[in-house]
């Protein structure tokens, strides 16, 4: 859905540029709801700092991880671009996917042996003996073995050379390698929102305003403007939705995602009168839809 601007500069830096389609919810979490009201380097600035790691918060990853089914397109997007993690009886090795091939990531460890997926492990070791010296005919015989050995148990090749394939019985997300979602990213989102709500109203040049404004263009929040509750549900729902709640006693617009985690943001220093909007994004259908609340 891109909502019509009538404004001619951007919402942000209020110079007249061209003016380009910006997400409200980012696209890289699936996010469809889009405006032309920000100006090409104002969206590239957001785009490659705070808003470029969104999809890497263990929660959004959890949350795509349990509505697979619902979503397995946008899941396996968002899943597939995370480190994870292989799970065998021999140990745990790290790895990731590529070409929806889960591909392990080499390592050497402190004892001086290799992780490598069978292939490259292959080709290292035809490299080691090689440049060791070994005779052709032990080379070949050291292959052979490898080749021929079995899972998960340690078998001597060659002299002093050890190997062991593990099978991989499981592979899941490495949640350890996320990071929180950056507070900006709701911060963007309600204001934007607010946006469509009040309209051109948006340029107004009130120092109210103007500090929400600071925080996106210096990045960095500023506390008596703005505060940001994290919050979550008790149930994963393959949707988006934004709403503007009544003034209490200033404006609050709630970003949730994926039915789970919602982000409050209190707008400490703003009070929005009139009609409020909900908006609702459906992931497993695309559908969206704008109400009134009253």
């Amino acid at each position: 859905m891109n909502v019509p601007w009538e404004g001619n500069k951007c919402i942000l830096c209020f110079l007249e540029r061209e003016l380009c389609e910006e997400h409200l919810i980012p696209e890289s979490l699936g996010g469809k709801l889009t405006c032309n009201f920000l100006c090409r380097p104002c969206n590239s600035n957001i785009g490659h700092s705070f808003e470029a790691k969104a999809n890497s918060d263990p929660s959004i990853l959890l949350a795509v991880s349990n509505l697979r089914n619902h979503i397995p397109i946008l899941a396996k997007t968002i899943s597939e671009s995370h480190p994870h993690l292989g799970r065998s009886k021999s140990g745990v090795i790290e790895g990731y996917f590529k070409n929806n091939e889960f591909k392990v990531k080499s390592k050497k460890l402190k004892n001086n042996s290799l992780i490598q997926t069978t292939d490259i492990a292959r080709k290292s070791i035809k490299k080691i003996l090689q440049k060791s010296g070994v005779e052709k005919a032990k080379e070949e015989s050291a292959i052979k073995k490898f080749d021929a050995s079995p899972e998960n148990v340690k078998l001597e090749i060659s002299p002093g050379f050890e190997v062991i394939k593990w099978p991989l019985q499981k592979i899941e997300l490495d949640l350890s390698k996320g990071k929180l979602m950056n507070l900006l990213i709701p911060v963007k989102t309600a204001f934007e929102f607010l946006a469509l709500d009040i309209g051109e109203v948006i340029y107004n040049k009130s120092p109210q305003l103007q500090e929400i404004r600071d925080c996106l263009i210096k990045q960095e929040i500023n506390d008596e403007a703005v505060k940001v509750e994290r919050l979550s549900s008790g149930e994963y729902v393959p949707m988006h939705g934004i709403i503007v709640e009544r003034n209490n006693p200033y404006s609050i617009v709630q970003v949730r995602l994926f039915g789970w985690l919602a982000f409050k943001v209190h707008f400490l220093k703003i009070a929005i009168e009139g009609e409020r909007f909900v908006y609702t994004h459906k992931l497993d259908t695309g559908d969206e839809s704008v109400c009134i609340v009253k």
